[in-house]
């Protein structure tokens, strides 16, 4: 599981409901999806999950960074 479906799951979201809240596809998400780093992910796809999670882009440019060094993004047992 990527950085961006953790954060997600962590947020009860899905790349589906970011998309729909957005009016974009869910294949603009797909690419940031495989990421690992937060520096991979575009603005573009962290303004949407802030759109959709009623949160500033800041806020989940830090939580995404934060989650990024706990390393629970890649917990085994999380997917």
């Amino acid at each position: 599981m990527g950085l961006l479906d953790r954060y997600l799951e962590m947020n009860s979201a899905t790349r589906y409901s970011v998309a729909k809240a957005n009016g974009v596809t869910p294949s603009k998400l797909q690419r940031a999806a495989g990421y690992t780093t937060a520096g991979g992910i575009t603005t573009h796809v962290i303004i949407y999950v802030a759109r959709a999670l009623d949160k500033t882009p800041g806020t989940v440019l830090d939580e995404l960074i934060a989650l990024e060094k706990t390393g629970d993004a890649f917990d085994k047992n999380l997917d």
